[in-house]
This record gives C-alpha cells, structure tokens and sequence, in this order.
C-alpha cells in the first residue's frame, strides 16, 4: 500500500495542535486565549476525520470479532495501561508537585466508564466506539447511510450522557464519518485539493470572526461544523504544499507523526511534569516573552519526550509496545 505522505504530515500537525492546545495556564496573554480557542475550533474533528480517512484507506478483509479484538489492543488496552500511570503519578505527587485535575484511588474502576485520569484521553474511548459500528457501513453504498446517521446524531437536539464518552461520540462521530466520505469519494477530494490552504484560512478567519459575534444558539449549531470543515480541509491542504514543496519540515513532520498516539497518550504527563518543575522555580517577572519561553519549553517537552520515549520502547521491549498500542521493531544484532 502506498504511504499517504500528505496524511501522515497532517496527522503531525493534528498532534502539535492538541499539545498546544492542552497548555493553557491562568496568566495566558488574550492572543494566546484567542490561539487556543481557534485550535479546539477543528484539532479533534481533524483526528475523527484522518481516522475516518485512513480506516477506509487501511481496511482488509477480516472478520468483525478479529478487527474488534485488533481495536481493543490497539486502542483500550493503552487507554487503560496509560490511564493507571497518569492516576498513580497524581496520587503519588499531589502532595509534593502541583497537580492539575487530582484523582482520588475511586478513579482505578471509574476509569472503565470515564477518563478520570486524563480527559483527553476521551478521543480513545470514543474512537473504539465507532469502530464498534463502521465496519457494518464500510462498503460506497452503505457510506451515505452511516453519514446520515452520523449527522443526525450531531443535530439531534437531546444532550447525550458523558459516561462511556457518550456525548463526545454524538458530536464527534460526524467527522470520522465525514473522513470515510472523502476517501471513498475521488472527486470530492480533486475538488477541495484544487483550493489554496491560504484562501481556505482566510475563509475560515472570516467564519470564526462571524461566530464570535452570533448569539443564536441554532445559527452557532450551523456554524461549528463548518469552522471545523474549513480547519480540516486547510490542514490536509497544507499538508500537501509542505510534502511537494517544504522537504526539511516534510521530514520533520513525518518522524512526529510516526510517533503521535506516543505523543497524544503521554504529552500531558510530561508536559505535567515541566510545568510543575517550572511553578517551582522563583519567577518574578511574568511578561510576554517570559510566557512565550515557558510556552515553548512546555509544548517542546510535550512533544519530544513522547517521541524519545517511543523509539526506545519500539527498539527495547515488545511487552510495553504492545501496552502503548505501538509496533514493536526487533533490534538487528
């Protein structure tokens, strides 16, 4: 199978996105604010919409308990694996470090029905629930009902419960769904690929600056979904400049992206730990450029540390890559 090159890139952006996005502290300057907000505008419907692409890109033959049981070891198993490192780490340093969202040792089962650990972690729960469905609708002529079926759930006016993540699946399944449309539908894709990212972007600045002055909750209801297309279609379209035009950050980006669900299961637990080492530290000054620096250091630390710890377990252990939901690669002697 060939490598989706402008995929993977976009997959990369996705993750920095969400590292980003998960670093907002109490004295964020009001750019920094408004940056955050425009990143939850469409960084997890991108994820549903890559995953939604790639499931339909990746899929064989295989019968439905085997593709089930494949899901659960490739995504439950590291959500339930990460999400007792993140409760212990808490109950262990919640005395000695500052610790964000502290659990309680009722968090142990509770992490069966909710992500009590890290409520990012919401995005495994939900995507192993719609992996439950899709492959009843992965054929081209069953993809327009699992659509229609995706957006009524979304515009469906009954708010759903948060156990089981129930009611990020309501919202979020229409983007997975949307991801299998635009792979199984060719001339969809040569149609948006013909549209420049940048004129994209200026789209979307326009909608986003629309939202923000819309009081009405039905018109607002309209116009997230569409901010959040324009946010996914300007991602895969830079994606594709970056891969024929930017070789440096092409190769960059493709080494994050092999190393994104390392990335997404433990960015915040390293980031934890930076931003504790540096509450600590006896800071009098607090402007622009002191923020900036922290920022980087932080979201750096998100990132860099999942990705070096990832390539010494896909190198070391087969055991703890089996726990992480990665691919173990046998050391050549």
């Amino acid at each position: 199978m060939t490598r989706l090159v402008s995929i993977d890139i976009a997959k990369a952006i996705c993750i920095t996105l969400v590292v980003i996005g998960h670093y907002l502290p109490d004295n964020s300057p009001n750019w920094y604010v408004t940056l955050n907000d425009i990143i939850y505008q469409f960084h997890m419907p991108l994820f549903m919409f890559v995953s939604g692409y790639l499931y339909l890109a990746t899929r064989k033959p295989v019968k439905y308990k085997n593709f089930i049981w494949k899901k659960f070891q490739r995504l439950m198993i590291p959500y339930f694996f990460v999400s007792i490192i993140i409760i212990t780490i808490k109950l262990l340093t919640e005395g000695g470090l500052s610790v964000q969202n502290p659990v309680t040792y009722s968090a142990f089962y509770e992490m069966f029905y909710l992500p009590v650990a890290g409520f990012f972690l919401w995005f495994v729960f939900v995507l192993f629930l719609i992996f439950l469905i899709v492959p009843f609708f992965n054929t081209r002529k069953h993809l327009p009902i699992l659509f229609l079926l995706s957006l009524v759930l979304y515009i469906l006016p009954v708010p759903f419960p948060k156990i089981f993540c129930l009611a990020q699946f309501k919202v979020n399944f229409l983007y997975f769904a949307l991801g299998c449309v635009f792979y199984e539908w060719i001339n969809i894709r040569r149609f948006v690929d013909k549209i420049h990212f940048l004129f994209v972007l200026c789209l979307f600045a326009c909608i986003y600056i629309l939202k923000t002055h819309i009081d009405t909750v039905v018109i607002k209801k309209i116009v997230e979904p569409c901010i959040s297309f324009l946010g996914i279609i300007f991602v895969l379209n830079l994606s594709k400049y970056i891969e024929q035009k930017m070789n440096f950050m092409k190769n960059v980006l493709l080494n994050i992206s092999m190393c994104s669900f390392t990335i997404y299961l433990f960015h915040t637990t390293f980031e934890g730990f930076a931003k504790a080492i540096i509450l600590k530290l006896p800071l009098s000054v607090m402007n622009e450029f002191i923020f900036v620096l922290i920022a980087s250091i932080v979201i750096s630390v998100g990132i860099i540390v999942p990705v070096i710890l990832h390539n010494i377990i896909i190198r070391y252990s087969k055991f703890v890559s089996f726990l992480i939901g990665v691919n173990y690669t046998e050391k050549i002697k």
